[in-house]
């Protein structure tokens, strides 16, 4: 009888910008590993770059992973550029593909124009961080310079020769055999549709954008009457910059996108636009919901059905309940004090200086009048104070 360990490994793929959903991937990815008992995470890496704050996120999270992590640039002609140097070797375990490179580590600000105190400072403290990673990986620490303050680039030959990696191999199956991981179950962890949305947004090329289209877009409102298309466009546009630029996070972002399109919604009924609010409504409700939920989480899974029959609703909701009751206080009242003006009624005793109770549509009511009014005369109601009745005599002159 022969008895065969299998080695259970979760495989993720970064391919694109480090962005707050990266982040956010990779973070979920570990914590699925560890609870879940696997023995491996393997992370192909192919990536420019992207946001430090972001790319510390998941330094920490590699860092205080138990289940160890597998960085693999792969396959030939990829590359771990500037956050990713920090990503893959603050990984348990390294490897590159031939024809794939590391390196240009710099720091380099989104807005730039940094002076050169503050430039010196982001770079020591990049550096610094890259040597902590290194030194907790048994690495040479001087390496960090060549990364960081030179931003020099290596091929994944000299990264093997520098001993920087720990495997050069041409695909998954080599690297596994490499690690003596014989057999193996390997289960892939695909972004979700909601990250997948939200990696698009968060590309830094499409946060600027939208970042140019809102402030513009809430420009041109302003310059006009009333609120519009526009105004909406800028709104929603505005808030995806911001959460792409990290300065919002995708809950709280979500979150106002909903409370937003629950105000254009009211709006279109009370504007009537001939639905463009409602558009931007209905935009900015799916957006919100699929940012504010991830679809794809067991513990809080929504479905997209779920999203739609509640969209659904919300549309109905506006559009035919509360539209008739704006309908309806637009009409004249029927019911309460205002209605009360213009009806006829009796007064049930002698007003005193001008004061006095008076009876309308069966209520007795308390009621002023410049006129002598005595019990049983006829009175008309010209107008109301409070509980208290502005009243006529009718048969006075």
């Amino acid at each position: 009888m022969f008895f065969y360990i299998i080695s259970n490994i979760l495989q993720i793929e970064i391919n694109g910008p480090i962005t707050p959903v990266t982040s956010s991937y990779v973070k979920k990815a570990i914590k699925i590993a560890n609870e879940k008992n696997y023995d491996f995470i393997l992370m192909i890496i192919n990536t420019p770059g992207g946001l430090e704050s972001a790319m510390r996120e998941i330094v920490k999270e590699i860092l205080n992973s138990k289940v160890k992590v597998i960085a693999y640039v792969y396959p030939s002609g990829s590359r771990a550029a500037s956050a990713g140097v920090f990503i893959v070797l603050s990984s348990h375990i390294t490897a590159m593909a031939s024809g794939t490179n590391i390196g240009s580590a710099s720091p380099v600000s989104l807005t730039g124009g940094m002076d050169s105190i503050m430039q010196k400072k982001v770079m020591n403290d990049a550096n610094a961080f890259l040597k902590s990673i290194l030194r907790t990986r048994n690495k040479p620490e001087f390496w960090s310079d060549s990364f960081v303050i030179y931003a020099k680039s290596y091929s994944s030959s000299q990264m093997k020769e520098f001993g920087l990696i720990d495997y050069l191999v041409d695909n998954v199956n080599e690297l596994l055999d490499s690690i003596s991981i014989k057999n193996k179950v390997i289960d892939k962890l695909n972004m979700s549709l909601r990250e997948k949305i939200l990696e698009k947004i968060a590309d830094p090329n499409i946060a600027y954008f939208l970042l140019i289209i809102g402030l513009y877009g809430i420009i041109f409102e302003l310059a006009s009457p009333g609120w519009g298309i526009s105004g909406t466009i800028g709104v929603i546009a505005l808030l995806l910059s911001l959460f792409a630029l990290q300065v919002l996070s995708a809950n709280l972002v979500g979150l106002l996108l909903i409370i937003i399109a629950f105000i254009l919604f009211f709006a279109e009924i009370k504007l009537q636009t001939g639905g463009f609010l409602a558009i931007g409504g209905t935009v900015s409700f799916l957006i919100g919901s699929l940012m504010l939920f991830d679809i794809s989480n067991p513990q809080i899974r929504i479905s997209i059905f779920s999203i739609l029959t509640a969209l659904l609703l919300t549309l109905i909701f506006f559009f035919v309940i509360i539209a008739f009751a704006i309908k309806a206080l637009k009409q004249k009242p029927q019911t309460g004090s205002e209605s009360i003006i213009g009806r006829v009624g009796v007064a049930i005793e002698n007003f005193q200086k001008g004061e006095g109770r008076v009876m309308i549509l069966g209520e007795i009511w308390f009621a002023q009048s410049n006129d002598n009014i005595l019990k049983d005369d006829k009175v008309e109601v010209i107008g109301i104070e409070g509980l208290t009745l502005k009243v006529r005599k009718i048969n006075s002159s």
